[in-house]
C-alpha cells in the first residue's frame, strides 16, 4: 500500500514541485495539468484546515460519467455505451481512523466558485453495517428491501454509508474495514445526467479501500467493484443499476465503452471521431420524480421476461418460425436481456411476434392468476419489497416499456457498430430514436407487424434498434430543449451536425450527445449559444460544455521522497 499513501506534506511538496505531473498529464492532457495541480492542491488544503495535517492519506478520483447510449436499462442486466468524462472529477482524500469514526467534509468546485453545499458529517461504522454479510449483489437488493432507513444519514452521507456497507462485508473475514476522515472535493456538475452521486459513492469507496490498506482492482476486481458499489445505491433508496459505474471505472482516454452488467464486463470498444465532441448541458428544467412511475418502469423488465416465459414462449413453441425455440428455453431466460434472437434461437419477425403478446396493460394480480403456482417465486425474487407502491392492482404499461428496454439494448449494439464503421449520421439518428422512446407512448400490433414485415424483407429500418418503445419518464419542457437543439443542428449542419437526448434517469437535468466542435466554437458557436439564450433560456459558454473520453476511477500512486 505504500505505492498510494504518503504524508500531506509530501503530496503537497510534489504537487508544487511537478513530481505529479506526469499522472495529471494522463489523467486530465497536458493543456489541463496546471489547473489540476491546483484543484489537488486545494482539497489537500481543506483536508489539512478541517481534519488536520497528521499522518498519511490516499488520494482517490473518480470521473464522471456521460451515457451516450443505453438509458435505463442497465438495471435489466443490458448494456449500455458510456464514456468517462475527463476533466470532471470527483476526489476524496483519507487518512484512516482506528477508532471506526467516519468523518465526511466537502468542498465543491461550481462553475468556478468554491462552496461549502453539505455539511459534515459522522457516524460509526461499526454502528451501521449489518450483522449479516451484504457482500453480493443479490444480498445487497434483499438488505435493502428491508433495511431501516431511519438508521442511515439523513443527508448526502448516506451514499457513502451505502458503499462502506457492501465493502465491510465483502471483507469482514479477512481485512477488517477502518474507519476514516475524508474530504470530498467535486467539480461534477449535480444536476443530473452526469452522476455526481455514483462519482462520490466510487471516490470515497476507493479511498475507504486505500485508507485500509487495501488496493482497487487487486484485492477486489473491477467485476465486484462495479456491482457491488454500484449496488450498494439500493441501500439508500435508489433502483438503478450499476452501469454508471462501470463507465466510471472501466473508461479509457479518446474511447467509448460498451458496459455490460451482472457481471460487470467489457462488451467493446469504441473511438470517438475527432470531428466531434461530447455536450452535457444543463437544460434547465428541474427533475421532479414521480416515485410510482419510476417503481412501474423499472418492475416492467422482470415482469415482462417472466410472463414471456411462462406463458406466451409456452404457447408460441412448435408454431411457424418458433420450431427452433431450445427446450430449455425456460432457464435459458433471467433477464430482460435474453430475450434475444441469438439466445432463443429465433428469427427478429418472431421477436416481433413475442413483444405483440405481450399486454399493453397488466396488473401484479392479474400476472399472478394467469400463472398461478410459478408466480410465488418469481414474486419472492424479483418483487418481494423493493417496489413500496406497486399494490397488487397498480396498472402497469408493461409492452411499451418492455419494448423500450429491448430496443435500447440493440441500439447500444448498434451504436457501437455505426461508430466503428463511421456511419455517424445513422448512430446520430439512434441518439435521437432513443429520445424519443422516452415518452408515453403505445407500442401497437400495427406498429410491430409493419416492422416484422421489414424484418422479413431484410430491410435494416426492420431492425429492433429503431423501435422507439414507450418507457415514459418524459416532461413536455425536457422535451422541447431536446427537440429544440436537434433541429437546430440539423438545419445547420445536415443529419451529420449532431444530435442531442435527455440524460440520466429522466424527467429533467441534463442533456448531452455529439456534436461536430465546429458547432461549439467560434462564430457557430457564437449562434449555438445565442440560440440556447434566446429559445431555451440557457445561459452557457459552450467551451465549458464540451466533453472528452477520459480514463477510470483509481488510487494517485504516491510520490516518493524527495532527495
Amino acid at each position: 500500500m505504500s505505492q498510494y499513501r504518503a504524508a500531506i506534506a509530501q503530496w503537497i511538496c510534489a504537487l508544487e514541485d511537478g513530481r505529479l505531473r506526469p499522472q495529471l498529464v494522463y489523467y486530465y492532457g497536458t493543456a489541463e495539468a496546471g489547473p489540476w495541480e491546483g484543484h489537488y492542491l486545494e482539497a489537500l488544503r481543506a483536508f489539512v484546515a478541517r481534519c488536520g495535517g497528521e499522518g498519511e492519506v490516499v488520494i482517490a478520483r473518480c470521473p464522471a460519467q456521460m451515457n451516450l447510449m443505453g438509458m435505463h436499462i442497465d438495471y435489466g442486466g443490458m448494456p449500455s455505451l458510456r464514456m468517462a468524462v475527463r476533466g470532471a472529477d470527483t476526489l476524496a482524500i483519507a487518512r484512516p481512523n482506528p477508532s471506526g469514526q467516519v468523518r465526511l467534509h466537502s468542498l465543491m468546485r461550481a462553475a468556478g466558485e468554491v462552496e461549502n453545499r453539505f455539511a459534515p458529517a459522522s457516524f460509526s461504522l461499526s454502528d451501521m453495517v449489518p450483522t449479516e454479510p451484504v457482500a453480493t449483489r443479490q444480498a445487497l437488493m434483499d438488505y435493502a428491501g428491508r433495511v431501516d432507513r431511519s438508521q442511515l444519514a439523513a443527508d448526502w452521507a448516506v451514499l457513502p454509508q451505502g458503499g462502506l456497507i457492501f465493502l465491510e462485508s465483502y471483507f469482514r473475514q479477512r481485512h477488517p474495514l477502518q474507519g476514516m476522515d475524508c474530504l470530498v472535493w467535486s467539480n461534477v456538475s449535480p444536476s443530473g445526467g452526469m452522476s455526481s452521486s455514483s462519482a462520490l459513492v466510487i471516490a470515497t469507496a476507493y479511498a475507504a479501500m486505500g485508507a485500509s490498506g487495501l488496493a482497487p482492482g487487486v484485492d477486489m476486481p473491477e467485476e465486484d467493484l462495479i456491482d457491488g458499489i454500484g449496488t450498494s445505491e439500493w441501500i439508500r433508496g435508489t433502483r438503478g443499476g450499476t452501469a454508471d459505474h462501470g463507465g466510471m471505472i472501466l473508461g479509457r482516454t479518446g474511447k467509448v465503452v460498451s458496459v455490460g452488467v451482472f457481471p460487470a464486463r467489457t462488451l467493446g470498444y469504441a473511438a470517438l471521431p475527432e470531428a466531434y465532441a461530447a455536450l452535457i448541458l444543463d437544460s434547465g428544467v428541474p427533475r421532479v420524480y414521480d416515485e410510482a412511475v419510476k417503481e412501474e418502469t423499472v418492475i416492467a423488465y422482470p415482469l415482462g421476461a417472466f410472463l414471456i416465459r411462462q406463458l406466451i414462449l409456452p404457447r408460441l413453441a412448435g408454431t411457424p418460425g418458433f420450431e427452433g425455440l431450445p427446450s430449455d428455453y425456460a432457464e435459458c431466460i433471467a433477464y430482460i436481456r435474453d430475450i434475444t434472437c441469438q439466445r432463443l434461437r429465433l428469427g427478429l419477425p418472431q421477436l416481433y411476434r413475442v413483444l405483440q403478446a405481450l399486454p399493453l396493460i397488466t396488473t401484479l394480480a392479474e400476472v399472478e392468476k394467469q400463472a398461478g403456482a410459478a408466480y410465488a417465486p418469481f414474486h419472492r425474487l424479483q418483487i418481494g419489497d423493493r417496489f413500496q407502491r406497486i399494490t397488487p392492482d397498480y396498472p402497469i404499461r408493461l409492452r411499451r416499456r418492455f419494448a423500450f428496454g429491448l430496443a435500447e439494448q440493440d441500439r447500444v449494439r448498434a451504436m457501437l457498430e455505426f461508430l466503428n464503421a463511421g456511419r455517424l449520421a445513422t448512430a446520430l439518428q439512434l441518439v435521437q430514436i432513443a429520445h424519443d422512446g422516452d415518452l408515453d407512448c403505445e407500442v401497437s400490433d400495427a406498429d410491430l407487424e409493419r416492422r416484422r414485415q421489414a424484418a422479413l424483407a431484410g430491410e435494416e429500418a426492420g431492425q429492433l434498434c429503431f423501435l422507439p418503445g414507450g418507457y415514459g419518464r418524459m416532461t413536455p419542457a425536457y422535451d422541447r430543449v431536446v427537440r429544440v437543439i436537434n433541429q437546430y443542428l440539423a438545419e445547420r449542419g445536415g443529419p451529420e451536425a449532431g444530435a442531442v437526448q435527455r440524460l440520466g434517469a429522466g424527467w429533467g437535468g441534463n442533456v448531452g450527445g455529439l456534436v461536430r466542435r465546429e458547432f461549439l466554437s467560434g462564430d457557430e458557436g457564437s449562434k449555438f449559444e445565442r440560440l440556447l439564450r434566446e429559445e431555451l433560456g440557457i445561459e452557457v459558454e459552450l467551451d465549458c460544455c464540451q466533453a472528452l473520453p477520459g480514463e477510470g476511477a483509481c488510487l494517485l500512486r504516491a510520490p516518493e521522497n524527495k532527495v
